[in-house]
């Protein structure tokens, strides 16, 4: 047991035992006065140090650094949900100015012929609350870090803040993906976005969280290609991809999702108001620099270049002044990619037709002579 205490612990491959610098990723050299001792004594020696890396580490994590695994997760998947990633104190101080400037600033998004909308929303709350700009655009800041892990850059510009509130009755949101929902493609191809999805009060999937199709914000597969090339992307994704929804929230929790993640929320069935703070960083994502689009306006303005090509200041008056009831702008495919699989049906469709008909019997079965 003395010896087993004294081999160098050894983490996974790629992965580190805690993050923290002042961890021990192997064992000290035992002092004279050690080596002297029992082997009873070396364990609690041992075991003692063991205690101190522990503590160590735990510091680590309370700084509110994410864990490789998160990290990872977030790459492969396009969503993570990181528990207590922020500080619950410093969300309660937004919690308790925010929902009510969505109740004055909030607008009805996405209604149908009842009237019965998904949403309301209220855009760049950071210019209506000191509170939430000082924790928005600080870069530096314990959301600002972990947004940096994920993204794999500390280049990062602030894109978009926004409140949203689900009232109960609010039905399901639409499947979508932010970064195609703004134009940000048309902007520049390399832009991408982290954004993080900050509940503000305690709720669970009942008042209509987040859902989201894990990887899709990745190229498609060949299958996902080829199964879309017959029946289209959303039985593609339908088949190939895995649903998830947030769910459990508390405060200082953060929903962590790509731009480019196909996602929605569910409708409200509870009795209180789903208000969340969802605050977009930008970066440029390829060697090409995007044009500058993904630089912050100045050393003390976060703001990203593109935000003024992406929110005018027309748009953003009107919003402010009680603009209402926001449709849906559906994504058409072009004419050729719907001609092609017009044609690809046609034809797969044929050669099975082809194929059952030689599986037939070709010959009429002989009848059996009747016995005199």
């Amino acid at each position: 047991l003395a010896q087993a205490s004294a081999v160098p612990a050894q983490a996974p491959p790629g992965r580190h035992l805690c993050r923290n610098p002042t961890c021990l990723h192997r064992a000290p050299k035992m002092p004279p006065s050690i080596r002297r001792r029992s082997p009873r004594a070396m364990c609690r020696s041992h075991f003692a140090v063991a205690l101190l890396v522990a503590a160590a580490c735990a510091g680590s994590a309370a700084d509110g650094q994410l864990s490789d695994e998160a990290a990872s997760a977030y790459r492969q998947d396009g969503w993570v949900l990181t528990r207590g990633a922020l500080d619950p104190a410093e969300v309660r101080q937004i919690a308790d100015v925010l929902p009510g400037l969505l109740r004055e600033q909030g607008r009805r998004a996405f209604a149908d012929e009842g009237g019965v909308k998904e949403v309301r929303f209220s855009f760049a709350v950071h210019e209506l609350s000191e509170v939430v700009a000082d924790f928005v655009a600080r870069p530096g800041n314990s959301l600002w870090s972990a947004a940096a892990e994920l993204a794999n850059t500390t280049s990062l510009c602030l894109l978009m803040a926004r409140g949203f509130s689900k009232d109960p009755g609010d039905k399901d949101t639409h499947w979508h993906r932010d970064d195609e929902a703004i134009g940000l493609p048309q902007a520049h191809p390399e832009l991408r976005t982290v954004h993080a999805w900050i509940p503000l009060s305690p709720m669970g999937r009942d008042m209509g969280t987040l859902k989201y199709m894990l990887g899709t914000h990745s190229s498609p597969t060949h299958v996902q290609s080829l199964i879309a090339s017959m029946w289209g992307w959303e039985v593609a994704w339908y088949l190939t991809s895995r649903e998830t929804q947030d769910d459990a929230f508390q405060l200082g929790d953060v929903a962590w999702h790509d731009g480019s993640i196909l996602h929605s929320a569910g409708a409200n069935a509870g009795d209180g108001v789903r208000d969340g703070l969802v605050v977009s960083l930008a970066y440029c994502g390829g060697p090409s620099g995007c044009a500058g689009g993904a630089r912050r306006k100045s050393e003390s303005d976060a703001t990203c270049r593109v935000a003024d090509h992406l929110f005018d200041e027309a748009w953003l008056a009107r919003h402010r002044s009680g603009e209402e009831d926001y449709v849906k702008t559906y994504l058409a495919e072009p004419f050729y990619v719907r001609a092609g699989r017009f044609t690809w049906r046609t034809v797969v469709g044929a050669c099975l037709g082809l194929a059952f008909y030689h599986c037939l019997p070709t010959g009429a079965p002989a009848s059996k002579e009747k016995e005199g």
